[in-house]
């Protein structure tokens, strides 16, 4: 049971929260009116001083676990401190006894006086404001984009990153239906495959047309909105294009273009800054949609073990009451395809360790998404804290880097090393890239040559970097 020392604004607005968590809760109140009030609203209580030990024993002091004292006038405070350590000798009782203070200088003092905890309701507040920092900002940005979006003249391409995840097409969704009321058509837009079964399901799911890049004119939009992407070199929006929107949660880089409306924060996904602008602007987020939103939150979180933020969790917060369970487990749980198993498979056989950096060539293979989910699973290896595997699709060698070493920005490290012969970036814990295989300079059908320029320019500069080849498992 809690037992509330007095009933003013903090007091009555604990009250109705621990009542609305089903918790017990008694008062002490010496004003009558107050009381008469508190009784109206079927709150249990006990009329009388708090600071004499006579009315404090009228209460049930001896059921309480926790008492709160909830004046604001020190001696007040000292005096109901007072009768509590009385009643705790006499009554052989030790509840947990939370005084409030004014001013963080009284702590000390009125902890010596026997209060277990402490609180100061400034230093609260500021706790609270500095926490949702990030949703204040959000609802700015809001703002800011929907005044854009109203100013616009023709369709909206909203362009994703190549190869869509579920982030990309889930925050992409968000944003053509943010954009639907405001009277802006939109198309997504993506270059490159939809290849891993939860991409696919994602799209089917959510019903949404998206079109190829090849098979449509940028010319005919009369706006540009980059998702999850901030680079021309990871999406197919065309270099001589700028767009007017770029939202992505990926660490800015060097190469990244540049927008009216900028929205790149360090949060765990680009889905949970969509959610906030569907959040803000009193948008209906449908069961589907809210699902889609909620797995991509999850999936680049890696269900909150990288990456996420006080912003990633209450934005999950909001959405998980509008989702389909079952629908999630769906996305969460698709079939492996035999394409993929046999990635894993070739990952696993070629992978090599060194310093807790591991590398594999898979060669060539049908779907590169497969090397995104084998540098997924090869982190898992015991002894692992970093994988890098590398494959050929078509014309080009596809990396996916997997980090669990704090120290490591991953995405950054990948820009570092590849960019000059290709295009890589990404997050603190995911990064990907892309390398053109003419520039290895061996012919793509000499086999052994080319595994070996792959692994001398990719996975060996890959340990080197980190001096891993001073070092052997």
């Amino acid at each position: 049971m809690y037992l509330l020392f007095g009933c003013g604004d903090v007091g009555f607005a604990l009250a109705q929260k621990l009542q609305e968590g089903d918790r017990e809760v008694q008062i002490i109140e010496k004003d009558e009116g107050k009381v008469r009030q508190l009784r109206d609203m079927e709150f249990e209580v006990v009329q009388g001083d708090f600071t004499d030990t006579e009315d404090i024993g009228k209460s049930d002091i001896k059921e309480a676990e926790v008492i709160l004292i909830l004046a604001s006038d020190l001696e007040t405070v000292k005096r109901a401190l007072g009768g509590i350590n009385q009643l705790k000798l006499d009554l052989e009782i030790d509840p947990i006894v939370v005084a409030r203070a004014t001013d963080s200088i009284l702590k000390s003092e009125i902890k010596e006086l026997g209060a277990d905890e402490v609180v100061v309701i400034s230093e609260v507040f500021a706790e609270q404001v500095h926490d949702r920092f990030q949703e204040f900002r959000e609802r700015i940005k809001e703002k800011k984009l929907r005044k854009l979006l109203n100013g616009l003249d023709g369709k909206l391409a909203i362009v994703l990153q190549d190869n869509p995840d579920p982030d990309s097409i889930s925050s992409g969704m968000g944003l053509r239906i943010y954009a639907e009321p405001l009277g802006v058509e939109s198309d997504l837009i993506y270059s490159g495959r939809i290849g891993h079964q939860q991409n696919r399901a994602l799209v089917n799911t959510l019903n949404s047309e998206m079109l190829r890049a090849e098979d449509i004119d940028f010319e005919d939009y009369g706006a540009y909105a980059l998702v999850d992407v901030s680079t021309h070199g990871n999406c197919s929006l065309p270099e001589d294009i700028d767009p007017d929107i770029i939202i992505d949660h990926h660490s800015a880089t060097s190469s990244r273009a540049e927008a009216d409306f900028e929205d790149i924060i360090n949060v765990g996904s680009t889905a949970t800054i969509v959610t906030n602008y569907l959040r803000y602007a009193e948008r209906e987020i449908d069961e589907q949609l809210a699902t889609a939103l909620t797995f991509a939150i999850l999936t680049d979180t890696m269900n909150f073990t990288r990456g996420a933020t006080h912003l990633d969790f209450s934005t999950l917060e909001f959405l998980l009451p509008l989702i389909s369970k079952e629908l999630l487990q769906e996305f969460q749980s698709p079939p492996l395809s035999a394409d993929t198993l046999e990635v894993i498979r070739k990952a696993i056989r070629s992978s090599r360790v060194k310093g807790g950096y591991l590398i594999a060539n898979v060669g060539e293979v049908k779907d590169r998404d497969a090397i995104a989910q084998a540098a997924d699973y090869l982190l898992r290896r015991e002894g692992t804290l970093t994988t890098l595997i590398y494959g050929i699709e078509s014309d080009a060698v596809y990396m996916s880097g997997r980090t669990k070493d704090v120290r490591l920005h991953i995405g950054k490290t990948m820009e570092e090393l590849y960019g000059d012969i290709g295009s890589a970036g990404g997050h603190p814990t995911a990064g990907g890239g892309k390398i053109p295989i003419d520039a290895f300079d061996v012919s793509k059908d000499n086999k052994k040559a080319l595994r070996g320029a792959m692994d001398r320019n990719i996975g060996r500069k890959f340990w080197a970097a980190f001096g891993a080849l001073k070092s052997e498992r």
